[in-house]
């Protein structure tokens, strides 16, 4: 994951940048109610229910605070969503995929499409919906299936969506690289206008239960066909006019990314109970309060950790948690925060990358001794306001992903303040010792690291100083880049370029896809493998994820990952996990933050009990 503004990737594990990059989910919007109960979360419970029915034709509106200066712009299809705020304002129209999910993130027959697996024939077989057509009234089929699939092989902006599993299909590697006109392991059973297609692997995924590697989404050729793939991601068949197959489609987009929707009346499922959705993203924070004193909002789909209280423990945002005509709910955000190393670079003509910067990090005792001495408990108590927690590893505590968490992975947060015994033991273990100003040096040159730290919320300087004091006091010597926090989208194009030399470490925060694999993230053609990390554990680990035969050799080889790069290796330090907040107001029906609804048929499902939103009082009461 990354910041604040969350780019994302696709596949099963794939991520979305919360200030960097993480995984999409390979979900959709359904008819499908699951019967799991949605989890409580420390005093946030999991679901608000409004007793009252939903009137008929009713409206609602949705906010995900994003920050004026980090603006994202609309893309109406998953392929071409390139961060999370943008997948997130997707939900309504369904994001155009295929394939519900259960509780564990495993794909399901009850959505837009069925699947097939034959382990055997190393086949998957996707059965499109005879009723599932897109908004305009045209047939979704096969051929919008593959030319998804093609989208992200091939194209600049959804190339960096494009997961790693896909590469298991015979063929496709061939047809990225130029060398064949089709993808040969992706037959169109009953033709380019039929509903089924058979998709053939040389290995099969690993995960493919849960989806990776599986095409799981459709874009409408018969609308996008004559567009150049240089234009596709501007052009305003996708930023203004996109097609749908779920509840809703687009009605209208404004300058601000603004979009209307309203009901789809080609949508396969049962009719939705509300007629229209207005769906804002990127409201400056600071004038959220604001809005919701005037019950601008509906729902706002994540409280902003820094805006629940202020600077000195007075509510903000907290103002209306069971109050003021809103009920909050909350569960553990699936994704997670980890602090990067900057030990290689991108070859620009391999696309693979490299481990070789001659840096003192190339020492993982160096790389422990930075994460040990990191105080990010005491950060997380001061700032994160009680809805972001400390991590151990790179598996998020969401309820889904229970089966990958390993539990036996010790991380670097055990002492809230840091552990500065435990990391100078370290350095001096690797030949460091401490000079005349306390800090360690070795060889005459003293340890001294460059922070590529980010800009994006109120805390974000604070909250940087903190951690290079503590630095500081464990005699590491911590720098600014260039003195200053980064906006945003600096700190991805210095990141996402991979040849950058001026910076030590940085944050990046990912939300994880229905199955944590890593190959997105970490192996040595990965784009968003911001460290660069390559070394011959790491791509067996990843090589035997991808081609377990049993879910039991999958997740073991998950645990294993974690241990190797966090424990073992330090190759990264695992920092904050978020508890994701919503605020609801006290008119809408059938909230619930169960994660199957939530990644299937939630906003199919909602409705209002009133015309006008509730002004005051606990609507829990």
């Amino acid at each position: 994951m990354v910041s604040t503004g969350k780019k994302i990737g696709f596949g099963v594990g794939g991520l979305v940048i919360v200030a960097g990059a993480t995984w999409a989910l390979v979900a959709t919007t359904s008819n499908h109610t699951s019967t799991t109960k949605a989890v409580d979360v420390g005093s946030f419970k999991g679901d608000y229910k409004n007793s009252k029915s939903a009137i008929k034709n009713g409206s609602l509106t949705v906010s995900y605070p994003g920050n004026a200066s980090d603006p994202v712009s609309f893309a109406g299809y998953s392929e071409l969503a390139q961060w999370s705020a943008a997948q997130e304002q997707l939900d309504p129209a369904g994001k155009n995929t295929l394939f519900y999910v259960d509780k564990d993130g495993k794909l399901t027959n009850d959505g837009p499409a069925k699947v097939t697996v034959d382990k055997d024939a190393k086949t998957v077989t996707i059965k499109l919906r005879d009723d599932l057509k897109w908004s305009d009234g045209k047939d979704v089929t096969a051929q919008d299936v593959l030319f998804s699939l093609q989208t992200l092989a091939t194209n600049k902006v959804a190339s960096g969506n494009f997961t790693q599993a896909y590469t298991a299909i015979k063929g496709l590697s061939d047809y990225q690289n130029g060398k064949a006109k089709d993808i040969s392991g992706v037959k169109l059973d009953d033709g380019k206008a039929g509903k089924q297609l058979t998709v053939s692997y040389t290995t099969l995924p690993a995960a493919v239960d849960w989806g990776d590697g599986v095409p799981a989404y459709a874009l409408p050729y018969h609308d996008l066909k004559d567009v150049k793939s240089k234009d596709l991601a501007t052009s305003e068949k996708v930023t203004k006019n996109p097609l749908s197959f779920g509840p809703f489609k687009v009605a209208s987009v404004s300058s601000d990314s603004t979009v209307k929707y309203v009901k789809n009346s080609d949508y396969w499922g049962k009719k939705p109970k509300l007629n229209t959705i207005t769906y804002y993203v990127n409201q400056d924070q600071t004038k959220l309060e604001n809005d919701l004193s005037k019950q601008k909002f509906d729902i706002v789909t994540k409280a902003p950790a820094s805006l629940w209280k202020d600077g000195t423990n007075n509510p903000v945002l907290s103002k209306y948690n069971n109050d003021k005509g809103y009920a909050s709910t909350g569960y553990y955000d699936s994704g997670y925060w980890e602090l990067y190393f900057n030990l290689g670079h991108l070859n620009s003509k391999t696309s693979e990358n490299v481990q070789d910067r001659q840096t003192p990090l190339q020492d993982v005792n160096v790389r422990k001794a930075v994460g040990y001495a990191e105080n990010v408990g005491d950060v997380v108590k001061k700032y994160g306001n009680g809805l972001s927690v400390t991590a151990d590893t790179l598996v998020s505590k969401n309820e889904s992903k229970k089966m990958f968490y390993n539990n036996n992975v010790q991380g670097y947060q055990q002492k809230s303040s840091g552990d500065i015994k435990k990391a100078g033991g370290l350095l001096e273990k690797s030949g460091y010792k401490k000079d005349s100003a306390g800090y360690y040096a070795k060889d005459g040159k003293r340890l001294s690291l460059v922070y590529l730290a980010r800009s994006g919320n109120t805390t974000s300087e604070a909250s940087t100083k903190a951690y290079i004091e503590a630095w500081k006091k464990a005699g590491i010597e911590v720098k600014l880049y260039q003195d200053k926090l980064v906006d945003p989208s600096t700190w991805q194009s210095i990141v996402v370029d991979g040849n950058n030399n001026n910076w030590d470490i940085t944050d990046g925060g990912w939300s994880e896809g229905t199955v944590p694999t890593f190959d997105q993230l970490w192996s040595k053609s990965a784009p968003y493998n911001f460290g660069h990390v390559v070394s011959k554990e790491l791509t067996q680990n990843l090589s035997d994820t991808q081609t377990a035969t049993s879910e039991a050799s999958l997740v073991k080889n998950i645990k294993q990952f974690q241990k190797l790069v966090v424990d073992e290796q330090a190759y990264t330090i695992p920092t904050t996990t978020n508890i994701k907040v919503q605020l609801v107001n006290g008119r809408v029906t059938g909230w619930t933050t169960n994660f199957a609804a939530q990644q299937n048929d939630l906003y199919a499902q909602l409705g209002v009990s009133q015309s006008k939103p509730v002004t005051s009082g606990n609507p829990r009461k």
